[in-house]
C-alpha cells in the first residue's frame, strides 16, 4: 500500500510553529509573504534526463482587533514537480500540488502566555503519470479540521518559548478505489472500496526554542475509517488499519564570523499494523510479511554558507536519509525475498553560489550529487539504487 504524504497538513503545522514565538506587532494589519521558486534539471544513472520545478508560497495577514486579541490568516500554495526523492516515497515523475488555508484566533492571556485556536482546510492533488489529470488523481485528498496551540515565552531577550500544539484532521480521498475489490465483489462494494484511504489524522507536539536553537517532539496517529488489515491467511480481517509516527528533531541557525550554519537532525519511528501479501505470479503461493510498513528513519542536513561579501556567498550542504524497516525483507533482482531487513539510504551533496539581491530577495545557483542505495535490488516499480546529478536555480523573497 502506498504511503500518503500529507504535505499540505504538515506545512501549515510548521508555519504555525514559526509564528508562535514572534511578538505581536503594534500595527493593526501586518502582512506576511514568503515565496521560494526552484527550477532544476535531473540526470539519473538509470533513466532519461528530465526537468522539474518546485514552488512554495505563503501569504498571511495578522489583524489586531484589540489589545489582547488578533486574527491570523494564512494561505499556502505548494507545487512539487519531478525530481529525486527518498526510496519508497515517490517516483521520479510524480507531481503534487496543494492549496491550504489556515485561520486562527490569538488571545494574549498574559505577557508570557498566549492561546491560539484555529481551523484549517486543504486540497491536495497528485499526478502519478503524465496521462493522469490533476482532478482525477488517484491519491487526491481533501482535509479539514480544528487545531489548538498554547505559547509560553520564558525569555524575551533571546526569544525563548515553548509551544504546545494539537491538531485534528478529517482526510478524504474522493478518487481512490480498490479495483480488485470492485472486480471480485461487484458494484455493491463500490462505496466501501472508494473510501478505503479515508482517515482521521491527529497530532500532538511540543516545540521549544531559544537563542536560534529549536526542536520538538511530535506524536501522530492516522486511523483509517474503512481500510482493514490483511491477515496472514491472505484475506481482510476485521481490524482497521492504524499508523503512528513518533518524531524528534533538533536544529539551530547561527553565524560565526563569515560563516552561517543551520543544521537539522530528526528521528522518526513509524508503526503500522498493516501486513503485505506478495504474489510473484498469479500461480505463486503468497508470501506474507507482517507489519510490512513499520520502519525507523534517521535524517540530517548540514547547510553552510560562507559570506564572501554583503551580497555574495558560497554554500555547501550534505544531507542523508536512512530508513530501516522493522520486518520487511529485501528482494533480489528476481523478486525473491532474501534474509535480513530492508534498508534505504539517500545522501545528497550540494554546492551553490548565492547572491542577495536586496533585503527581501535572493537567488541561488546550485549543483547536487545524489547517491541512493538499498539492499533491495528489485526495481521494476521504483528505483532504489542509483546516482544522480541535478542543477538549478532558486529564487526566494520574504517579508
Amino acid at each position: 500500500m502506498k504511503k500518503i504524504i500529507l504535505g499540505s497538513i504538515l506545512s501549515l503545522t510548521i508555519t504555525g510553529n514559526v509564528f508562535s514565538a514572534t511578538a505581536e506587532d503594534s500595527k493593526i494589519f501586518t502582512p506576511y509573504f514568503d515565496m521560494s521558486l526552484t527550477e532544476s534539471g535531473y540526470i539519473p544513472s538509470n533513466g532519461n534526463i528530465f526537468t522539474g520545478a518546485n514552488i512554495n508560497t505563503q501569504v498571511g495577514l495578522l489583524s489586531k482587533i484589540a489589545e489582547k486579541h488578533s486574527i491570523f490568516s494564512l494561505y499556502n500554495f505548494d507545487y512539487s514537480g519531478p525530481g529525486f526523492h527518498p526510496q519508497d516515497t515517490k517516483q521520479f515523475t510524480e507531481r503534487t500540488m496543494s492549496h491550504a488555508f489556515s485561520f486562527e484566533y490569538r488571545y494574549n492571556i498574559s505577557e508570557r502566555f498566549r492561546i491560539r485556536p484555529g481551523f484549517s482546510f486543504s486540497k491536495e492533488y497528485r499526478r502519478l503519470g503524465s496521462n493522469e489529470s490533476w482532478k482525477n488523481g488517484l491519491y487526491n485528498a481533501n482535509s479539514k479540521g480544528p487545531q489548538m496551540a498554547l505559547d509560553w515565552t520564558f525569555d524575551f531577550e533571546k526569544n525563548g518559548y515553548v509551544t504546545f500544539n494539537f491538531l485534528n484532521r478529517s482526510i478524504k480521498f474522493p478518487n481512490y478505489t480498490d479495483l480488485l475489490a470492485e472486480f471480485s465483489k461487484g458494484s455493491a462494494s463500490g462505496e466501501l472500496s472508494g473510501g478505503l484511504q479515508d482517515q482521521n489524522f491527529i497530532q500532538y507536539s511540543i516545540r521549544p526554542g531559544w537563542n536560534n536553537f529549536f526542536g520538538g517532539i511530535a506524536f501522530t496517529t492516522q486511523k483509517y475509517k474503512n481500510q482493514k488489515v490483511v491477515e496472514m491467511s491472505g484475506v481482510y480481517g476485521d481490524t482497521k488499519q492504524k499508523d503512528t509516527d513518533s518524531t524528534m528533531d533538533f536544529g539551530f541557525h547561527h553565524s560565526l564570523w563569515i560563516f552561517e550554519l543551520y543544521p537539522v537532525v530528526s528521528y522518526t519511528i513509524h508503526k503500522s499494523n498493516q501486513n503485505f501479501m506478495r504474489y510473484k505470479s498469479p500461480m505463486d503461493t503468497p508470501y506474507p510479511v507482517k507489519d510490512a510498513y513499520s520502519y525507523k528513519e534517521f535524517s540530517f542536513s548540514i547547510p553552510l554558507d560562507l559570506n564572501i561579501t554583503s551580497k555574495w556567498a558560497i554554500g555547501g550542504a550534505i544531507s542523508t536519509t536512512r530508513r530501516t524497516y522493522d520486518n520487511r525483507p529485501p528482494r533480489d533482482e528476481n523478486n525473491d525475498y532474501k534474509s535480513g531487513k530492508q534498508y534505504n539510504t539517500m545522501s545528497t551533496l550540494t554546492g551553490s553560489i548565492k547572491k542577495k539581491i536586496n533585503e527581501l530577495a535572493s537567488v541561488r545557483l546550485f549543483y547536487s550529487l545524489v547517491i541512493a542505495s538499498s539492499n533491495n535490488k528489485f526495481e521494476s516499480y521504483m528505483p532504489y539504487n542509483y546516482t544522480g546529478n541535478s542543477f538549478g536555480l532558486t529564487y526566494t523573497i520574504s517579508y
